[in-house]
């Protein structure tokens, strides 16, 4: 909400402008089809002087003093917003302290979640994802009010609490393998027993996912697959270098990191003597695994992919922006797009998925079927001895 000036040129009389209040609250336009919609009213000139607007003003010093006023109204709501947070915060520390003891805390953090000096990155130690996930936890635990020992046959309220955050069920279980370590732990402080809270299954399972996917705000979803046909398409229409970056992603199933990696030679070799010729690339993102074993291997066993090899070595490629991908391809293809469609692409070529997860760089099968593999589409053909 603020005030605004509006000029009024035509107007014969002085001044020739009026003052006005636009707000931008969605219950003053419940019904408005605008873009950006927001209403406006007219300030009667009876009110003008407790506001310091006059007459015999200018159209600038009129403008000035609306921009004073609008300072005013920001300062003020700032100063209401911050209050308020410092309440909240002062009301969950309350029962956060009442749920979850400072002393205990202290300790489970620093024996499950801290990361010890050896996994120090560039001097500097890194934020431990279960860290976060573990600030989940402690918000859940605090919301449901419920002794850990009364999990086990409070599931449904706990699983009320997911429902109503509409968590991925994804995360919902590792929220609860984080409030379960918990539970575990302050049982064993206190002498009493303590079952985990399994997670959601039949009904309870499909209604978080439902209540996840419907929800009004933007969900962000896995890329559907860029198909060869749909790329080729696209080619004299965007750049050169994007379309051989997209080029590399669809035919070596390649992360978007390790296509920007490939301008790097330390990071990929290639077999030229084997047959098949094989591309080596280093796994920038596994971090788990000796190096010798962070490589993996793709074998170049068609021409699209004996082209691929001639743009590796021209470094003629770009990384595009997603909305350039949103733009010619629809806003469900990102830059994973070419991994996604990679795996039945091969499939459809007669390859086994064993052999398609080690292209992928997959630490198992599981992996590449559940989250590469399109549930819709089926393939009729020999295998490949490859």
């Amino acid at each position: 909400m603020s005030y605004y000036i509006r000029a009024l040129p035509t107007k014969k009389s002085e001044p020739k402008w009026k003052v006005q209040y636009v707000s931008f609250k969605k219950s003053d336009f419940k019904d408005s089809k605008a873009k950006f919609p927001k209403k406006e009213w007219d300030i009667s000139t009876v009110r003008w002087s407790a506001l310091g607007f006059y007459r015999y003003m200018t159209l600038e010093e009129a403008k000035i003093r609306a921009r004073q006023l609008n300072s005013q109204l920001e300062i003020k709501k700032q100063e209401e917003r911050l209050l308020k947070s410092e309440e909240t915060n002062r009301n969950f520390q309350k029962r956060f302290d009442s749920v979850l003891p400072e002393e205990f805390v202290s300790e489970f953090e620093k024996r499950f979640m801290r990361k010890r000096d050896s996994e120090v990155d560039r001097g500097r130690r890194r934020t431990s994802r279960a860290l976060l996930v573990w600030k989940a936890a402690q918000k859940m635990i605090v919301a449901i009010g419920i002794e850990p020992t009364d999990w086990f046959y409070s599931s449904y309220e706990i699983y009320d609490y997911f429902n109503s955050k509409k968590y991925s069920i994804r995360y919902i279980q590792t929220i609860l393998k984080i409030a379960n370590l918990w539970g575990y732990f302050i049982s064993k402080k206190t002498g009493r027993a303590f079952l985990p809270i399994s997670s959601p299954k039949g009904y309870e399972r499909a209604r978080l996912i439902d209540t996840y996917y419907n929800k009004t705000e933007k969900v962000r979803v896995a890329s559907a697959p860029l198909a060869p046909e749909d790329l080729y398409l696209s080619k004299g229409k965007i750049k050169n270098e994007q379309f051989n970056w997209l080029y590399l992603s669809v035919w070596l199933g390649l992360r978007p990191q390790e296509i920007d990696n490939l301008k790097n030679k330390e990071l990929l070799r290639i077999e030229e003597n084997s047959n098949p010729k094989i591309l080596w690339v280093f796994q920038t993102k596994i971090i788990s695994l000796p190096t010798e074993d962070r490589w993996k291997p793709i074998p170049i066993l068609y021409e699209e992919q004996e082209f691929a090899l001639r743009i590796i070595k021209a470094q003629t490629i770009q990384r595009p922006l997603v909305k350039t991908l949103h733009h010619y391809f629809g806003k469900g293809i990102d830059l994973y797009g070419g991994r996604k469609g990679f795996v039945d692409l091969m499939l459809s070529k007669g390859h086994v998925l064993e052999n398609i997860s080690v292209w992928m760089g997959h630490s198992t099968l599981d992996r590449t079927w559940r989250s590469y593999k399109q549930r819709r589409k089926y393939h009729i053909g020999s295998s490949s001895p490859f």
